[in-house]
């Protein structure tokens, strides 16, 4: 068990994010803008970094297997931020997985997952992600996106399969729907994260509290905002921190003073008595 005061500023958290958005939108190119990052490539997105001049180490995850092997590389001191890239291709890797082992507790004949199956890769996934979220690293996990119908709203959330969409919202700090827009002014187009939570278009989450609705896709400068080591326009000014001497002494019990300052007037007599 670890103990520390919240208000020490020497604590610096580390950021779990979720980042989702149509094909092609740049959600890739934005999570290799995190601090000293590893991929774990599950669709060979990143195939063409080298032609754009953008650096990071991939791992080209083929199978399920793969990830043990990734996961002992990643979470050396060597890297900063674990990707995944994207966490629904992985998943259907693990489904794949479930498969070959042919127990038929857990496949049907036809090769789709039982009720126990099912349970089974939530309960996998889950665990891994837990795993990944304690580790002290960044993470980003990278989506496609799905359109769920809620009393005739259209809202688009991250794309997993058995459920796992809501639990992995609970599980991270931030989750952003990546878009593009046109500025009026200049007419190119830009991208940027939305992490508006009172949206009724996007599933969106800052439990940060530092991030305005709308903020630039660059994870790097997400960590250092929420840190309070950069300030941005689309970061809430940082708080000031208490000194450590000051988190001392407010942890230090306060004894009442038991004084009693007494008036010239006598206990227990009336108005007229003491006249």
């Amino acid at each position: 068990m670890r103990v520390f005061n919240s208000l020490d500023p020497t604590e610096k958290p580390s950021i779990l994010m979720v980042v989702y958005g149509e094909g092609g939108v740049g959600k890739t190119t934005f999570a290799a803008t995190a601090p000293r990052p590893i991929i774990a490539d599950c669709e060979n997105g990143s195939k063409y970094f080298g032609l754009r001049g953008i650096a990071a180490d991939v791992a080209l995850i083929e199978k399920w297997d793969d990830m043990q092997e990734f996961m002992q590389i990643a979470l050396t001191e060597d890297y900063d931020t674990v990707i995944i890239d994207p966490i629904g291709e992985l998943m259907e890797k693990l489904i794949a997985y479930m498969r070959n082992r042919a127990d038929s507790k857990l496949v049907q004949r036809d090769g789709n997952p039982t009720m126990a199956g099912w349970g089974w890769l939530k309960s996998t996934m889950r665990n891994f992600l837990k795993t990944m979220r304690d580790s002290g690293k960044h993470i980003v996990i990278v989506a496609h996106v799905q359109e769920k119908d809620d009393d005739g709203r259209v809202i688009k959330r991250p794309m997993v399969a058995t459920r796992l969409s809501e639990e992995l919202v609970n599980l991270v700090d931030i989750v952003g729907y990546m878009t593009t827009i046109n500025d009026t002014e200049t007419g190119d187009t830009k991208r940027l994260i939305i992490v508006d939570p009172a949206s009724d278009k996007y599933v969106a989450k800052d439990r940060t509290g530092r991030l305005g609705r709308y903020i630039e896709p660059d994870f790097t400068k997400i960590v250092d905002g929420v840190r309070g080591d950069a300030e941005y326009a689309w970061i809430a000014p940082a708080p000031t921190l208490a000194s450590r001497e000051q988190i001392e002494a407010a942890a230090k019990p306060t004894i009442p003073s038991s004084r009693v300052e007494m008036t010239g007037a006598r206990l227990g007599k009336s108005e007229a008595d003491r006249k």
